[in-house]
């Protein structure tokens, strides 16, 4: 768990990890330099706990750097994720170990509670599309597996860090797993999902509330993602993919625009799996990057 002056919820979802009915775990605890009880807090609860370890970063580093901090760390041959305004079911682990298999990374279903904990009639299943992933071409436009509700081998750590600032420390796991065996869905809910006004990211209620950019600057996010999932992506037939896509995007030209249509077009029922669309609506979707990348 990466925290951050998260006194007010952490003493509940810190009850809900040290309550896991798994019988062997670790609990790393990083600190962001908070500048509330949060400390004080984790400090009581490993005073009690001999499974906790503490770690107080001395400057504020961020949350994908605090995240890396801890996953670090990490002796399992598993690694959880966890928010600190949460609530884990009591299984949340032991089901999603049952469920793995011989894939990278599992993710479940979560339950969305608003700031008071109450159950607000609405699962991350409605609003997002989950679903397993099985190539690193399915992140190349978007993706869905949320380190709040992710399990995931710890020898994808190798593929999946360092951090960078212009993606979340999660969807670079996911991209990790994707290139390894695997993402293997759970459609269970094992995790109430706090919705308040000052999460970190939460699900996106309220799509108007989202950080507004440039055209400019979201062209330059998508050029630095595409570029670092080519990177990143192990030697083959899906690297070739994905360098020429990252090539095909970044420039304006004719031969430029058409490239980047036939790569998505000879590639789209993967490409596009998380956009969910119809076959008719992948082929159309082909045809806008003829105009923009948007």
């Amino acid at each position: 768990m990466a925290t951050f002056n998260g006194e007010k919820y952490l003493p509940e979802q810190v009850d809900s990890l040290l309550a896991q009915n798994y019988s062997n775990l670790e609990f790393i605890f990083v600190d962001d330099a908070s500048t509330d009880r949060t400390w004080e807090l984790l400090s009581s609860y490993a005073a009690t706990d001999k499974r906790i370890l503490l770690i107080q970063n001395k400057l504020n580093q961020g949350y994908r750097k605090t995240f890396e901090t801890g996953i670090l760390k990490a002796q399992g041959e598993f690694i959880a994720l966890s928010d600190q305004d949460d609530y884990w079911l009591p299984s949340k682990i032991t089901e999603l170990v049952a469920v793995i298999g011989d894939h990278s990374l599992v993710y479940s279903d979560s339950e969305l509670v608003d700031s008071s904990g109450n159950l607000m009639g609405k699962k991350m299943s409605d609003l997002k599309r989950q679903i397993a992933y099985s190539s690193p071409l399915m992140y190349t436009l978007g993706a869905w597996a949320p380190g709040h509700s992710m399990l995931f081998r710890k020898d994808l750590l190798p593929f999946a860090l360092p951090a960078v600032d212009f993606v979340t420390h999660d969807y670079l796991i996911g991209f990790a797993a994707t290139c390894a065996s695997g993402i293997t869905y759970l459609p269970t809910p094992l995790v109430h999902y706090r919705q308040h006004a000052t999460n970190t990211i939460g699900a996106n209620l309220n799509k108007t509330s989202k950080k507004s950019i440039s055209k400019k600057e979201r062209k330059a996010l998508i050029l630095a993602r595409l570029n670092l999932i080519y990177e990143r992506c192990p030697v083959g037939q899906n690297k070739e993919v994905l360098k020429k896509f990252a090539s095909a995007c970044a420039g304006s030209s004719i031969s430029k625009r058409i490239q980047r249509f036939s790569i998505l077009f000879t590639n789209r029922q993967t490409m596009l799996a998380y956009k969910g669309k119809s076959d008719l609506g992948n082929i159309l979707y082909c045809f806008k990057l003829l105009i923009s990348i948007f």
